[in-house]
């Protein structure tokens, strides 16, 4: 019996507790609110509504930036301060109260509360959709604040770091942009009963804040009209929130990846110069190229996201295309090598030199080899430049990611 009035004391004393606000003459002289002796938190306010209302819940976003991007997850990171405000009508102000008058506790006509004090009060029950994780942050206590407005508006503010996932298709890697939505509302009550309206504040409209060094340049908007409610199995819910809007910042690897294989190509074009007798010279800068940019390829692969595509990306493409261009001119050298083999220079053809057929063309190519060389450089350059023209002009890489 002892030891069980021990461990009754330290429940008591020990562990803090929250002391509820109920309405009596002592509480009601000294806060500028409290709870009726009948309130439930278990039920909504609106259920106590005579009229049928709807209930608004209203959110503000003050963002701070998009502090990762992570493509193998398809998920970005936003620090921010979350708040949420609704009306409670079942609480009892005291309008003549000296709280609403000053901000001695915050702003004029609101009364800021501890935290903990939310536990008090009904919370709606909310779902941020595609929520990865939530993190708040503490130091002594948890960042964040409770205030109750004259007008029975209780507003929950706190600082998080929300990671949400976002649809992203990297089939046009490095020039691929991506949409991502930020949507909360309610998790259980439908659009009939809770509606909600949101604000935001974009971080670039504050001078003094700088955006960090990502892979993406980052844009936010306001949520579209389409995405103001999500169709599920159970029901049709409002929704609120922003959108961010990514773009790969691809100038980086124009100067790591495009400029180099552009000149891995023009150097290979070298070879078509040297003499086809000079095998070693000839053959060994055509192989280290190839070797070089299949290196290339190799590492762009491993630091690539991962389309889930069964096609090439865009970079993907671009390295596939000199590996062919470097192959093809190896190809070359080796019909080149191949006619002084088989000696087929030495046959003598009976040739048409006034009005050439491609017989005779052919012929002349196996009589004097040097001018595959020479039909090569033209058919190779200008098929390169034709595909980079292409390539950086008219080929529109951001199309299917929109």
């Amino acid at each position: 019996m002892k030891l069980l009035s021990v461990v009754l004391f330290a429940i008591v004393h020990l562990f803090p507790t929250i002391e509820t606000q109920t309405c009596s003459t002592s509480v009601s002289k000294k806060l500028p609110w409290c709870l009726p002796k009948n309130y439930d938190k278990k039920k909504p306010p609106f259920l106590f509504d005579d009229e049928g209302q709807t209930m608004n819940i209203h959110y503000a976003f003050s963002i701070r930036e998009v502090s990762e991007v992570i493509d193998s997850e398809q998920t970005l990171e936003i620090p921010m301060y979350f708040t949420v405000a609704w009306t409670d009508d079942r609480l009892v102000v005291d309008q003549t109260h000296r709280a609403w008058k000053k901000s001695t506790t915050g702003p004029v006509n609101e009364s800021t509360e501890d935290a903990e004090t939310l536990k008090l009060f009904w919370k709606p029950n909310l779902e941020i959709y595609g929520l990865q994780e939530f993190k708040k942050h503490n130091i002594l206590n948890e960042m964040a604040g409770l205030r109750i407005s004259r007008s029975k508006v209780i507003t929950f503010d706190i600082k998080v770091t929300i990671v949400i996932s976002c649809q992203m298709d990297f089939n046009d890697y490095p020039f691929d942009d991506h949409t991502c939505f930020f949507q909360v509302g309610s998790y259980f009550y439908d659009k009939n009963s809770v509606t909600c309206s949101s604000e935001f504040h974009d971080p670039k409209s504050k001078s003094n804040i700088l955006e960090r060094n990502l892979q993406h340049s980052v844009k936010f908007k306001k949520l579209r009209r389409s995405r103001g409610v999500v169709r599920l199995q159970s029901g049709e819910y409002a929704a609120c929130g922003f959108e961010v809007f990514l773009r790969r910042k691809h100038e980086p690897l124009i100067y790591q990846i495009y400029i180099p294989c552009c000149l891995f190509i023009t150097v290979s074009w070298i070879s078509f110069i040297i003499d086809p007798k000079v095998i070693p010279g000839r053959m060994s800068l055509l192989v280290i190229l190839f070797l070089v940019i299949i290196n290339v390829f190799n590492n762009v692969r491993s630091n690539a996201p991962s389309s889930g595509s069964t096609k090439l990306n865009a970079i993907d493409g671009f390295i596939m295309t000199c590996i062919f261009m470097i192959f093809s001119a190896i190809i070359e050298y080796a019909l080149i090598l191949s006619i002084f083999t088989l000696k087929l220079d030495e046959v003598e053809y009976n040739i048409n030199t006034t009005k050439p057929n491609i017989r005779d063309r052919i012929c002349m190519i196996l009589k004097n080899p040097r001018r595959l060389d020479i039909y090569s450089i033209i058919l190779f350059s200008s098929c390169f430049a034709i595909y980079n023209f292409n390539y950086w002009v008219f080929m529109d890489h951001g199309s299917r990611a929109r």
